[in-house]
């Protein structure tokens, strides 16, 4: 626009300062891209944001600038790509080119599930702004928002507390249970001081947790309202039994994917790792029960055991 203004000038006032004033026009449009070239050629940014969020939780995906050296620029201009599992699209965002600049975008966290935020390129633009170069950077973050807890039906036979059993050979266990002394009982097994007092031979028999076989299998959904039911009453479930201490597997659908999950962090990586697609962070497990004893089943109409 200015270069149009300077010729309509010099042509309609063909003096010496319209012709000055040309010139001078003409000499800046490669002394803006000489002088910008380094810090085009330079400057990168950056994506960060908190790999899990809780369902209606504020969360921001900050974009930072990066710069080896303060070469000057004008500002980035990047296409950032949003896309989940039923929404998909572009923003447009421009950032400082000073080192260290932020620019800040809230996460929508309305909705669960895995929202993936990345950017294929980014265009540096010159002091004036009239030159901008595309330079190839890929960078992608991804963000698991968790859904609310949601009570299911039909969970009364839910299990509650873990029970124990005389450990197999005896040996030594944190858990343990006193009995009369039996014929084929290890010696060393004897409570010598309960039973010098009961004057009885007192057996100290170890407990340990069975080897558990429960399997807690949901369904896949259809639509973001289905999707944070399920996933909803499936952390209930998880929860519920991570509480009372029993591990468990779990499997979504029909993926071959089905972890042992012993603590929260373990719901936390399978979810991660389910719903951002393969590779899978998390390693199959080495052997599974060859039946399960207990069954939960999450689907949008309810669990079943």
């Amino acid at each position: 626009m200015a270069l149009s203004g300077c010729a309509a000038f010099f042509v309609l006032y063909p003096f010496w300062f319209s012709w000055y004033l040309l010139v001078l026009l003409l000499l800046l449009i490669p002394f803006d891209l000489l002088a910008s070239a380094p810090g085009m050629l330079t400057g990168r940014i950056a994506l960060s944001a908190p790999h899990v969020l809780e369902q209606g939780a504020s969360g921001l995906l900050v974009v930072t600038t990066i710069r080896k050296k303060r070469f000057p620029a004008n500002c980035i201009k990047a296409f950032l790509r949003v896309s989940g599992e039923d929404h998909a699209f572009m923003r447009r965002i421009i950032c400082d080119a000073t080192h260290g600049s932020r620019y800040e975008i809230d996460i929508d966290t309305s909705y669960s599930g895995m929202t993936i935020f990345e950017f294929k390129r980014f265009w540096p633009v010159s002091l004036l702004g009239i030159f901008s170069i595309p330079a190839p950077q890929k960078s992608r973050v991804s963000v698991l928002i968790l859904p609310a807890p949601s009570r299911p039906p039909h969970i009364a036979a839910l299990p509650r507390g873990v029970i124990l059993r005389p450990k197999p050979g005896g040996g030594f266990s944190e858990e343990h249970d006193l009995r009369h002394y039996r014929h084929g009982d290890p010696v060393r097994s004897i409570h010598w001081k309960l039973s010098a007092k009961l004057d009885s031979l007192i057996i100290r028999e170890p407990l340990v947790p069975p080897k558990h076989s429960r399997l807690v299998h949901a369904s896949w959904w259809d639509g973001a309202a289905e999707r944070d039911l399920i996933l909803g009453r499936l952390r209930w479930i998880c929860d519920y039994l991570l509480k009372w201490e029993l591990p468990f597997y779990i499997k979504l659908g029909d993926d071959p994917f089905v972890p042992e999950i012993a603590k929260p962090q373990d719901l936390v990586d399978f979810l991660y790792n389910i719903l951002s697609g393969p590779p899978y962070g998390s390693p199959q497990p080495v052997s599974l029960p060859s039946r399960f004893d207990w069954v939960f089943r999450v689907d949008a109409r309810g669990g079943a055991r």
